[in-house]
């Protein structure tokens, strides 16, 4: 089985590099979503990209996303990829429409200067310009139609992410909540031995499942 990470904003594929080395027996591949720090237009451009390279895959793989990565996986899903068997969604929201606290982190970024941008590898207006194209997602109806075995993540520590892993939980016909004590968003890079445990007891049990 395959395993393809999906980073988070201002990340790039190298913050996987943790998790995948505590999987040395695991086939993993983490995609790099922004190349030399460019930004599409927008999250559908994305979506449509990530999708592209995806339907170039022949052999069954696991999506695994943190943040903005975990919102990109389950719009992915939808795509119904022959060889897709299952999601791992990491701090994640599924509704950003009327989301006061995304409102509140793009006026921040907006009052943020040029040089912070810089130093994350990207610039300000196309970064801005992604962030506002994502402000009316919802994709509340969309996951309640996926059928593939989910794990959804969340730091105890990730207050803004709790609720709406939980409603994800219960969304999501399939669909288990794991919540990690002490954990903060970035479990990737945070726990990378616990999220590595996490995907190896969620690929037990999907081999179990098979049985």
């Amino acid at each position: 089985m395959k395993l393809i990470f999906l980073h988070g904003l201002g990340q790039d594929k190298t913050v996987w590099d943790d998790v995948t080395a505590a999987l040395p027996h695991q086939d993993c591949l983490a995609l790099e979503l922004f190349e030399d720090g460019k930004m599409p237009e927008n999250f559908a451009i994305l979506t449509e990209q990530v999708a592209n390279s995806l339907q170039e895959i022949e052999e069954d793989f696991i999506l695994i996303g943190l943040s903005l990565g975990g919102v990109l996986a389950l719009a992915l899903s939808q795509y119904h990829f022959m060889h897709l068997k299952g999601l791992i969604i990491s701090g994640a929201q599924y509704r950003l429409k009327g989301n006061f606290l995304y409102k509140l982190q793009l006026l921040v970024f907006q009052l943020l200067p040029q040089s912070v941008f810089k130093k994350r590898g990207v610039a300000k207006r196309p970064f801005l310009t992604f962030l506002k194209s994502m402000s009316n997602l919802d994709l509340s109806e969309r996951i309640k139609h996926i059928q593939l075995p989910t794990l959804i993540l969340c730091g105890q520590r990730d207050k803004p992410n709790l609720l709406p892993a939980k409603e994800m939980a219960e969304l999501i016909p399939h669909a288990k909540l794991a919540v990690i004590k002490k954990g903060g968003h970035l479990l990737n890079t945070e726990m990378p031995t616990i999220f590595a445990t996490e995907i190896t007891d969620f690929l037990k049990a999907l081999t179990t499942e098979k049985k």
